[in-house]
């Protein structure tokens, strides 16, 4: 223990220590690696600590309850930050993260209501959950392009947050991602959006636009909930290549599934096909964009129509994925170099009505099948 700037400082060397609860600043020895979860669980009075360039991990809820907190500068040399990390440091003005870090634990921001700023660096490819919940006064933040899903609640009740950018990264939106976010007044969702889950933009009472900007190529929305926008009372206009420009009826969620449903959507979820799994609940509240989802590549680089005939689906199947399919049906499997019908027509389980129809349907599969043994 001793005396810096007027300011008790002590000389933190590991573990935990409840007696030093009083303490206001603290030098972390260059002997510590890593600071343990709960290290400085509660030190109310805490407002500055200097890390040394030995730290790489922070462990879970170190500076939890550290209210006072207001000065922290993170070293180059630290990877990854837990869970619940800076919970109710609700002092914290600002913070810079080092390129280093690859890693944000879940809720690790949460209840830092005078945080105002904040700038992800590119090196994190993996962060958690609710991240940004109930940061109150966050105004601006910087999303990097390392970053592919946002996720459970986090931004919740961000009520500060009147704009963002999403970088073209960004898949999927968790639950209740910009939960009460009132002063959120548009937003432009990437082109690289496939999923919008449940009340995604739940109680954003400002929100009065929603673009979705037309890629050089598609738009990758497949799925999207009936609530994502549940509470928006002043949603007016969704914009979208395939949704044109449309007016909602004052956020009445029959008009939202009128729009989806005129744009191609439906209940009925086209994974249960392909999978063979159990149909889900049609009563259930996400909308399904076929169209979208049938121009979509597995992990084999198959469409969906191709999946479906090496699989050999009865017609009944197989058809509604066609239908949706049409431009792709005189391509070539890319694995085994056959046209749709052979696929559908190899196999123990090979359906005689699909392999017809298919044909019926593009005859010229035939000549292709001609040419290649030329």
């Amino acid at each position: 223990m001793g005396q810096e700037h007027g300011k008790t400082l002590y000389i933190y060397r590991g573990g935990m220590d409840d007696c030093q609860r009083d303490v206001t600043k603290v030098r972390v020895d260059p002997s510590v690696t890593s600071l343990d979860a709960r290290a400085f669980y509660n030190w109310r009075y805490l407002q500055t600590i200097i890390l040394p360039h030995t730290i790489t991990t922070i462990g879970n809820w170190v500076f939890d309850g550290c209210s006072s907190l207001t000065e922290i500068t993170l070293p180059n040399s630290i990877t990854a930050i837990g869970n619940n990390v800076f919970y109710g440091c609700t002092s914290l003005a600002s913070i810079t993260l080092p390129n280093s870090i690859t890693t944000l634990g879940d809720w690790v921001f949460f209840g830092c209501s005078s945080l105002t700023s904040v700038t992800l660096p590119n090196s994190i490819t993996k962060i958690g959950d609710g991240v940004f919940s109930r940061c109150s006064s966050l105004i601006e933040i910087t999303l990097p392009n390392s970053i592919t899903a946002l996720g459970y609640r986090f931004f919740h009740q961000c009520s500060s947050l009147s704009s963002i950018t999403l970088p073209n990264s960004i898949t999927t939106f968790g639950k209740g991602v910009f939960w009460g976010c009132s002063s959120l007044t548009v937003i432009t969702l990437p082109n690289s959006i496939t999923t919008i889950d449940h009340w995604a933009f739940y109680g954003c009472s400002s929100l009065a636009s929603v673009h979705l900007p037309e890629n050089l190529i598609s738009i990758s929305l497949i799925s999207i909930s009936i609530t994502a926008f549940e509470g928006c009372v002043n949603l007016t206009t969704i914009e979208a290549p395939y949704l044109s420009t449309t007016t909602l009826d004052n956020n009445n969620l029959d008009s939202f599934k009128n729009l989806l449903l005129n744009a191609g959507f439906s209940t009925s979820n086209p994974e249960d096909i392909i999978s063979d799994r159990q149909p889900m609940d049609p009563n259930l509240d996400f909308y399904y964009n076929w169209k979208r989802w049938a121009r979509t590549r597995d992990v084999d680089d198959r469409y969906p129509v191709f999946t479906a005939a090496v699989r050999c689906l009865k017609w009944p199947y197989m058809k509604q994925i066609f239908t949706s399919n049409m431009p792709v049906v005189n391509e070539i499997d890319v694995l085994t170099g056959l046209p749709l019908f052979m696929l559908a027509a190899t196999g123990p389980t090979s359906d005689i009505e699909s392999v017809y129809n298919l044909l019926r349907e593009c005859p010229a599969a035939m000549n292709i099948m001609n040419n290649s043994h030329d």
